[in-house]
């Protein structure tokens, strides 16, 4: 049931995972957090209405692992209140992020906490794999690449971050942080927490899957296209010219990221 949540120790990563229908991928992505190289962490994975057995093998691991909890929505709401939800009942003194269908390389969250902490950095991301389900070529995976150092301007050409790969200072994140009216409503909280002169750190390495699969919102372009473009108008406040420009630059950074193999 859905509510407030205690615990007797205080985790220092909080991982917040909304989970809807995903039984096929759900035990990888969960086992990827807890086989992390930092164990002092909580995964607060919010079923919302699922009508498979993803709440039914939720409760089965939370039943062995302390570190989970599973919190069931009665209603179907969506990934961004699902989220908001998750982060309600969130302790750490560290954020991340992790989609049901990704999963993690075991050393992420410990490197990117060493980076966070050497560069007095308080948002980080990395790269990630980008695994296609629905393709019968060999070597069909991509790698998305990031920059070392990412300013507000470069995350209005290119969005560096991802629900998969990003970890936040706790202390940024603030209430209702995703807006569910938004088609993108990840990157409209990322341009939130950029726009006012924050700098991002990024390891360059895939620490991250990110699996594409058919009827997934990645996959739909024109979708992606019309929530890009939305997110640019309602959480910027950029001018008309400048978001078309900016678009454009999107469009052309989406035909090189999807379209050609530039790593595999």
């Amino acid at each position: 049931m859905e509510g407030s949540v205690k615990i007797d120790v205080t985790p220092l990563v909080s991982v917040i995972m909304p989970v809807h229908n995903s039984e096929v991928y759900l035990r990888d992505s969960v086992s990827s957090v807890l086989g992390q190289s930092v164990e002092n962490l909580e995964l607060i994975v919010v079923d919302d209405a699922s009508t498979d057995h993803s709440l039914a093998i939720l409760n089965e691991i939370a039943s062995l692992d302390p570190r989970v909890v599973c919190i069931a929505l009665e209603d179907n709401r969506g990934a961004a209140q699902a989220r908001n939800v998750a982060l309600a009942n969130a302790h750490g003194l560290y954020v991340a992020f992790l989609d049901s269908d990704d999963y993690w390389e075991p050393e992420k969250l410990e490197k990117q906490l060493k980076i966070m902490e050497i560069t007095d950095c308080s948002i980080c991301t990395c790269g990630y794999r980008m695994h296609y389900e629905d393709s019968n070529k060999r070597n069909s995976d991509r790698i998305f690449h990031v920059l070392t150092r990412i300013t507000y301007e470069d995350l209005l050409r290119v969005n560096y971050f991802s629900c998969s790969t990003l970890v936040l200072n706790r202390k940024l994140v603030p209430k209702d942080m995703f807006d569910s009216s938004l088609v993108h409503e990840d990157y409209g909280a990322w341009l939130s927490l950029m726009k006012n002169g924050r700098v991002a750190c990024g390891i360059d390495e895939p620490l991250a899957t990110y699996r594409i699969r058919e009827g997934s919102r990645s996959h739909n372009k024109v979708s992606a296209a019309r929530g890009r473009w939305v997110a640019l108008a309602e959480c910027t406040d950029e001018t008309l010219m400048k978001r078309i420009i900016l678009f454009i630059q999107y469009a052309i950074s989406g035909v090189r990221k999807y379209g050609s193999r530039y790593e595999e």
